[in-house]
């Protein structure tokens, strides 16, 4: 049974002796473990009671107490329970996994692995069918993988290299690119730093061990922080129900809205992290 002995008065007297002992207990029982610390962190997070998430995972408020502070030890099937009700991403469900000494149940698979093929087939035929307007893939850290034609032909009217960015060791970030090349050619930039603050924010509670995403958000927040008072606070006023992304190009203002497209149920890192940017214009008679 869970905690058995972790709390039990042990009589070291022979039968019969008036005075008993009480053992003090153990360090190792009331120390929590990797995984307890963890499942703390998340629990807390997520905003959950230790009743709400036993409800939810279908174990005893009492387990989960016990799972938190080490005096019990996780199956296998409870992290799995666990990280489900905690709706963790695949890679922070390994982790959780790791920590209770088990081994990773999801994959980061390359994007030209077979077993990818038809991810990579739905991509393709995302960027195809969204011509002329421009598309671009995006990982978890929001490098970008591919693009079509029209997101070349944007990148290119707004004097980007494409050229360079398409030959470069490493692939181009849109964070960075946000940051330097593209930053003067957005109009509205205090509005877009904040959205991508904002959307950053979200990555990094849920992938709180990933240090590139975090590094990217003190990027941004440094940015925010440095816009001129005047914009500094988010006080916009919005007469659209989505964030315009207003650009200055060599053919004069465009106006953009943008739509993602991720996969559901992806039992795989690498997809799960990535997702399509379709972009549009804001007028629809363009």
């Amino acid at each position: 049974m869970v905690g058995r002995g972790s709390t039990q008065f042990d009589s070291l007297a022979g039968k019969g002796r008036a005075s008993r002992r009480v053992l003090p207990l153990s360090m190792s029982s009331t120390r929590s473990t990797p995984f307890g610390h963890s499942l703390r962190h998340w629990r807390t997070l997520r905003r959950l009671s230790q009743l709400e998430l036993a409800s939810m995972a279908g174990t005893p408020p009492r387990h989960v107490s016990f799972l938190e502070t080490g005096r019990a030890r996780p199956t296998e099937g409870m992290v799995q329970r666990l990280a489900t009700a905690l709706a963790l991403p695949p890679e922070e469900h390994n982790d959780l996994l790791v920590r209770a000494g088990f081994a990773p149940a999801f994959q980061a698979r390359a994007l030209s692995d077979a077993a990818l093929a038809g991810v990579q087939f739905v991509v393709q035929r995302l960027l195809a069918s969204h011509e002329p307007f421009p598309a671009l893939v995006v990982n978890a850290w929001y490098d970008i993988l591919s693009i079509n034609s029209g997101a070349a032909a944007l990148l290119g009217a707004l004097g980007l290299p494409v050229g360079q960015l398409s030959s470069a060791a490493s692939p181009p970030n849109l964070v960075e690119l946000l940051l330097s090349a593209l930053r003067p050619v957005i109009t509205n930039d205090a509005d877009v730093l904040r959205d991508t603050q904002r959307r950053l924010r979200r990555d990094v509670a849920d992938r709180p061990n990933d240090d590139r995403i975090a590094a990217l958000l003190a990027r941004v927040t440094d940015a925010v922080d440095a816009l001129p008072r005047a914009s500094a606070r988010d006080t916009t006023t919005y007469d659209s129900p989505v964030l315009l992304t207003r650009f200055r190009t060599t053919q004069g203002s465009l106006d953009t809205v943008s739509a993602m497209v991720h996969f559901g149920s992806a039992h795989d890192i690498t997809v799960h992290g990535m997702h399509v940017e379709l972009i549009y214009p804001a007028d629809t008679r363009s």
